[in-house]
């Protein structure tokens, strides 16, 4: 398994946020988590990425703990991570800011930044060439020199996940990502993500668009409350009765493409 989650458990105060949550996210696939506000989502995915530590349990990546390690450690293992709210540079260009994505996996020191030495200049060449990579299968090539203040709020979103992949992750966290998309955005989404899979990338997908969800993930977690109350294939979560019943409030049809 690529990522395992054994007992994971966080509480802020008086308030348990994830409790005793055990999970296994297979390579290759299309993973999402779904549920309501306040199931828990977005402690797990800040667990995951290490912004917080679990209080409890066991979190492992590749065979690797995650638990103690920094983000940029993390990002180092293989694992990226996009943002319900955008995290851009409005300053800089379109290049650059996915070329920030790649520095987690740089090597060269202080020293040889500022010497400008043969190893920094090869090194910032690679990352130049996997940025621009990442923007091309985004379809946001044509656009490498534009400032990033100057893109439409779908391409935002898209440039947020060039980042992510130009760090070349073996798992892409993705928080939200067709939030504030009109349908055909979605629709260009949902084609990402299937591509982004068809890479050989595992993602691992938080999303309130219901018919997304089911149209792009091969297995589902729903999340109650920070427990885990079901998990399947989209058919299986569809058809389940305590999904209906928790989380959908009653008897709901899904669009699936």
């Amino acid at each position: 398994m690529l990522l395992e989650a054994s007992g994971l458990t966080k509480s802020f105060g008086g308030v348990t946020a994830i409790a005793d949550l055990d999970f296994l996210v297979p390579e290759g696939l299309v993973y999402a988590v779904i549920g309501p506000n306040g199931a828990g989502k977005t402690t797990l995915f800040n667990m995951l990425s290490g912004i917080y530590r679990p209080d409890e349990g066991r979190l492992t990546f590749a065979g690797q703990t995650l638990i103690g390690q920094a983000t940029h450690q993390i990002a180092r293992l293989g694992l990226s991570r996009t943002f319900q709210n955008l995290q851009i540079f409005f300053n800089m260009s379109v290049l650059e800011n996915v070329m920030v994505g790649c520095h987690a996996r740089a090597r060269t020191g202080l020293a040889g930044a500022l010497l400008r030495l043969p190893r920094m200049r090869r090194e910032e060449e690679q990352i130049r060439q996997w940025a621009g990579e990442a923007l091309d299968f985004c379809d946001l090539g044509g656009l490498k020199g534009r400032q990033a203040s100057e893109l439409p709020y779908g391409a935002l979103k898209r440039l947020e996940i060039a980042r992510a992949l130009a760090a070349r992750p073996r798992l892409l966290l993705m928080d939200e990502p067709a939030a504030g998309l009109n349908d055909t955005e979605t629709l260009e989404m949902r084609g990402l993500i299937r591509r982004i899979r068809d890479q050989g990338i595992t993602v691992l997908l938080v999303e309130h668009n219901m018919g997304l969800v089911m149209q792009v993930s091969d297995r589902i977690l729903v999340l109650d409350y920070g427990s885990r109350l079901a998990e399947g294939t989209p058919a299986e979560v569809r058809a389940n009765p305590q999904v209906i019943a928790a989380y959908l409030g009653g008897e709901v049809h899904y669009a699936v493409e």
